[in-house]
């Protein structure tokens, strides 16, 4: 009888660090862990987490893959990482496990956001990614969130609700911060704010998508893929249909997986 073999990814991103345990290609456990100012530890924790949410040891890991910024800093001992992979062959691979007609990912993470098209096998054809100016939409929007005293579901819920039309400076996410608590100091209508903080994040991201081409199917990945007013401007600005994945949030770790050839 063969004996069930389990896999790990990890994403090692600028803001949070990814886990996913895998079997064959089935996701049973996943944590996500800040990645602060030390990989390694990150590393080890969200793989710690994910390895209790799947109520699996360490020792019946047969395999780790690794992506993100920090992905070729992860260690894992004393299980050696079979491979690591650029974050946009992970978010492909991640993409095309989750959606098997989607040939473009639109990945918006915590500092750095791109779109990535791929053939029907998950492999690149072409990549944009967000210019510096741009880095930190994610970090950005956590911040306006707190400011505000909602959690991130309901800044997005409020700007779901908005009555007005308000706007933010688009130069980045800095000067995008100063406009917003303007409008708060101004009295402006909390739901307004967070409209106006969700638009400037769909405009950035649309706007660097204007320098490729989309190719449908369309699909929706990052931390802040689970804001639903976000996702509602950058489809409207795009003129596109998005569909957000399933735990958007862990795709690159999956394509770790998946890209490694270890989950099959």
């Amino acid at each position: 009888m063969n004996k069930e073999k389990f896999f790990a990814g990890l994403d090692a991103g600028h803001i949070n660090t990814k886990a996913v345990i895998m079997i064959k290609e089935e996701i049973i456990g996943h944590e996500t862990v800040p990645t602060g100012f030390d990989v390694g530890a990150a590393a080890q924790a969200a793989l710690y987490g994910a390895l209790q949410d799947a109520r699996v040891s360490r020792d019946k890991l047969s395999g780790i893959g690794t992506t993100g910024i920090f992905g070729d800093m992860v260690q894992a001992p004393p299980l050696d990482v079979i491979g690591t992979v650029p974050d946009y062959v992970a978010v492909a691979k991640g993409a095309l496990f989750f959606n098997r007609n989607s040939r473009t990912v639109i990945d918006m993470g915590g500092n750095i956001h791109k779109a990535v098209r791929y053939d029907p096998k998950g492999d690149l054809l072409d990549v944009i990614q967000n210019d510096k100016c741009a880095d930190g939409l994610g970090i950005f929007y956590t911040t306006m969130a707190k400011a505000v005293g909602l959690s991130e579901a309901e800044l997005s819920e409020s700007a779901l609700n908005a009555t007005g039309n308000r706007s933010i400076a688009i130069q980045c996410a800095l000067s995008a911060q100063s406009d917003a608590i303007d409008l708060m100091c101004q009295g402006v209508d909390i739901g307004d704010v967070a409209d106006a903080v969700s638009k400037v994040i769909a405009e950035r991201v649309a706007d660097m998508c204007t320098y490729m081409s989309l190719t449908k199917e369309i699909v929706v990945a990052g931390k802040l893929a689970e804001s639903q007013a976000v996702i509602k401007h950058l489809s409207r600005l795009l003129k596109e249909d998005l569909a957000v994945l399933d735990f958007p949030e862990y795709v690159g770790a999956v394509g770790a997986v998946m890209s490694c050839g270890v989950g099959k």
